[in-house]
């Protein structure tokens, strides 16, 4: 039979890939009809679906009491801004009715709860509730949290070694798709609404990026012990997470160009040099994961965890600091990938590793604030069905490029495998989330906009949350339920000849 060594073999929310070694095979079934023995079978599910019910409301209820106790830390802590009618009592209250939401939505529909989380800070700013304009400060705090610890989390799981092998698919798929529908976008603003280029190319570089976290679990769960082929999981993440560093690196880089003043030859400089000095910044920082912390450290643990999260926190704000936007973003995907390289040879596994599992918890503490902060920017008015239709044209032309080049650029694959890329390369979501309020935020802190420049911004993160909700439903369910379809294994035939 196909030997597939990197095939993964495990499921879990925000997991990408388990290695085969990890992989336990079904117990050899032996058939007995004895009706005792089928009574202590069923009684034995019963108890385990009681046991897994109640290890269930455990798990809610201990975040319940944890949010509960956070909240009454900081009560004590910093007084009335955090007693029932405080400043801060309010963004926390959207947050945790954002993530009940997602549980719920996820438990009952199998869809991402990023959706709800979005719909109730939309419906909390309609309302009158919540703003999050007049938290300008806070927000954008957290607006350089995100791409750190996304960018961070995905890269973790990238196999450099099937990167190198594969390295011409990888980058077609993670970078054609991208450039094509950044284009395609900058034309229609441009040639359709009249918007400076810049600002077009500055919502395509957002726009553009695919969400592979909102399908990982599928795909995974998909391609889970088969002979595929090909290994799905590697291809999707480290061409998504391509895609992904394109978007923030260089969404930062114009960004940084448009809202930092300065002489014209070194923002020049500035946004070309940007990428490749995250680039090289990140591989440097990376590579001394390979003697730091020693091997034989009793910390060893904590330390490496410390070592990426710290580093990446470092590159962040010291590149933003000096206007170097992009830069840090790149930097962290950069030196994570290269740690884990290090860390798989003596032992971690690929994004099966406490770095890994620090970054899933900080990400599901993030994702409902991040979602729904982002809804708390969408304003509905009496003009906006107008606008919602010209966003619709534009999705459905950019969406279309996009879809057309990755089908074509998947020159080895079949035409089933294409067509699974494809429902794999619709869903926008995080990094559209994380960006589209970004231009806001500035110009509210700044202070010194004019209203054209805050129409371009506030046009930008309507497209964008649109295609948000529009996206992210539909590309999820074209993939849980046509990937079985599309993705068949290798005929027994083959595995027969290649036995003989």
């Amino acid at each position: 039979m196909f030997d597939n060594k990197n095939t993964p073999t495990g499921v879990d929310k925000g997991v990408y890939i388990i290695h085969n070694e990890d992989f336990k095979t079904t117990p050899e079934l032996t058939f007995n009809y004895s009706s005792q023995k089928n009574a202590l079978n069923d009684n034995e599910k019963e108890n385990n679906t009681c046991m897994a019910a109640t290890g269930t409301c455990l798990h809610y209820l201990t975040i319940v009491f944890l949010g509960l106790a956070s909240w009454a830390v900081l009560w004590c802590a910093f007084g009335e801004e955090w007693s029932w009618n405080g400043r801060w009592f309010k963004p926390a209250v959207v947050v945790a009715i954002a993530w009940a939401t997602g549980e719920l939505l996820q438990m009952t529909t199998t869809l991402p709860p990023l959706l709800a989380a979005l719909v109730t800070g939309m419906i909390a700013r309609n309302i009158g509730y919540l703003d999050m304009r007049h938290y300008t400060e806070v927000d954008s705090f957290m607006r350089k949290i995100y791409p750190f610890i996304i960018l961070g989390k995905g890269s973790l799981g990238w196999n450099l070694t099937y990167m190198k092998n594969n390295w011409k698919q990888v980058a077609a798929l993670g970078v054609l798709p991208w450039t094509a529908e950044v284009v395609t976008l900058a034309i229609c603003l441009n040639q359709l609404l009249g918007y400076p280029w810049i600002w077009g190319f500055l919502l395509g570089s957002i726009y553009a990026s695919v969400s592979c976290p909102v399908l990982m679990p599928t795909v995974v769960k998909l391609t889970a012990g088969k002979n595929l082929g090909q290994n799905w999981p590697q291809l999707i993440c480290t061409a998504g997470g391509t895609d992904t560093a394109l978007s923030v690196g260089v969404s930062g880089v114009i960004h940084s160009f448009i809202m930092y003043e300065g002489d014209d030859a070194y923002r020049y400089i500035r946004a070309a040099c940007a990428l490749f000095l995250g680039a090289a910044v990140g591989v440097m920082w990376g590579s001394l994961a390979k003697f730091l912390p020693g091997s034989r450290d009793a910390y060893v643990t904590e330390l490496r965890v410390l070592y990426v999260v710290i580093g990446g926190f470092c590159a962040l704000f010291i590149t933003s600091q000096f206007g170097w936007g992009g830069t840090g973003g790149i930097a962290v995907l950069a030196c994570n990938a290269t740690a884990a390289h290090y860390w798989a040879k003596s032992g971690w596994k690929l994004n099966n590793n406490p770095a890994a599992t620090a970054y899933r918890i900080m990400w599901s503490s993030v994702e409902p604030a991040l979602f729904a902060f982002t809804g708390t920017f969408f304003v509905i008015h009496s003009s906006i069905s107008k606008l919602m239709l010209v966003g619709f044209g534009i999705l459905f032309v950019c969406l279309a490029v996009r879809l057309i080049v990755a089908f074509l650029v998947c020159t080895t694959l079949t035409v089933r495998e294409r067509l699974f890329v494809c429902c794999t390369w619709v869903p926008k979501s995080i990094v559209e989330a994380v960006l589209c309020p970004v231009a806001i935020n500035a110009f509210i802190a700044r202070g010194d906009h004019n209203e054209v420049q805050m129409e371009y911004a506030e046009y930008i993160m309507k497209l964008i949350v649109q295609a948000i909700l529009i996206t992210t439903p539909i590309g999820f369910l074209l993939t849980n339920h046509l990937g079985p379809i599309l993705l068949k294994e290798k005929h027994k035939k083959c595995e027969n000849e290649s036995e003989s």
